[in-house]
Order: C-alpha cells, then structure tokens, then sequence
C-alpha cells in the first residue's frame, strides 16, 4: 500500500471489561473469527460483549486469509473490505492504529480526501475486541476470503499482485446483502452524509 498517504490516527483507549454501553456510544468494534483471536494471542478477558456503537459505518468483521498473517476486514453495513498483512502477536497493542492505516490507505485509494477519513477515525472514541454474532455476515466474510485467494493467486500471490486493484475490484461487486449494490457505493453513501444526517 501507499506509504505516502498522511493519515491523521487518533489515539483509542481499550474498552474496561465489564463496562457496560448505553445507545449512542462511539464504540470501534472489532468482531475476531476464532482463527483471528488465535493469532491476535486474546484470552476470554480480552474479548468485550457490548451494545453495537452507534457509528457511520458500525462494526468490522475481521478474518484470516491466509497462513502469512494476512488479516482481511469487512465493515458489518456495507461490506466494504481491504486487507492487511504481516500482522503479529505484538501488533495487539496498537491494533487501531494498524487498522486504521489500512481503513485510511484504502478509503485514500478511492479518491477519499483526508479531511474525510479522518471524520470516519473521529467518529470512534474507544474501540473493543468481540466475537463474531452473524452467520449471515460470516457467510459475506467467506465468500469474500474465497475471492481473495483466487484474485491474489491467479495474479501472481501477494509478493506480485496489484493488491489495491483487487480490493477496489472486488468492492465493486455485486452484493446480495445490500440490495446488489457496490461496497464502495454504500461507503459514499454513509461517510458523504453531513455530519448528524447518518
């Protein structure tokens, strides 16, 4: 990815366990695969069950996609998706920021000016590892994973593959789950709302 895009990240705080969310919580939720929290080394009271935050693009699914620590994330409202890799066990600790360059780099690769993802960084304030809660969404992330492979592969593997070609390809597909429309549309339409009109 672009090592060149200035992205502003703001600093999260880890929800306490056992804190409790009332509506309207700015919450990062980051909801873990088991094969995700075997990587990521979570233990059961590093995982928060909690109301869903009432954010623009809500929560984030997270999965392996292969054995090299490639992790992929697919926001749970539009099913926008991109891919990070090299991830380790040490990275945990400052996983919003990892996952923030990701978000930042992507959303900058389809023509996001940066005032704008930063309103999408600011519009958490604490962010929450959980388990996954929806088949039919787990289904999404499968298929997604599937498609993955095959793009990456077919074009050489991730040492040679246009990566950011794949993802802006496959954020232009079809889905189901939002009426057979892009990712990417949905995307423009959340984050392109004036703010309070989400």
């Amino acid at each position: 990815m672009n090592p060149h895009v200035s992205i502003l990240l703001f600093r999260l705080a880890p929800l306490p366990p056992g804190v409790g969310l009332g509506e309207g919580f700015e919450l990062l939720q980051l909801r873990c695969t088991q094969k995700v929290i075997k990587q990521l080394g979570l233990s059961p009271k590093d995982l928060v069950e909690c109301k869903t935050g009432d954010t623009p693009l809500g929560n984030w699914y997270i999965n392996m996609l292969e054995r090299r620590k490639t992790l992929i994330f697919m926001n749970e409202r539009t099913l926008f998706s991109f891919i990070i890799y090299g991830i380790k066990k040490s990275n945990t600790a400052n996983f919003p920021e990892v996952f923030y360059r990701g978000l930042g780099q992507a959303l900058s690769f389809e023509g996001f000016d940066i005032d704008t993802i930063n309103n999408v960084f600011a519009s958490y304030q604490e962010y929450a590892f959980t388990k996954t809660n929806s088949k039919k969404l787990l289904g999404n992330m499968n298929e997604l994973v599937a498609l993955y492979k095959h793009c990456i592969y077919s074009d050489g593997g991730l040492e040679h593959c246009d990566l950011t070609k794949i993802m802006m390809q496959l954020n232009r597909m079809p889905q189901k789950n939002i009426d057979w429309g892009y990712s990417i549309d949905a995307v423009k339409s959340i984050i392109e709302q004036p703010i309070g009109m989400n």
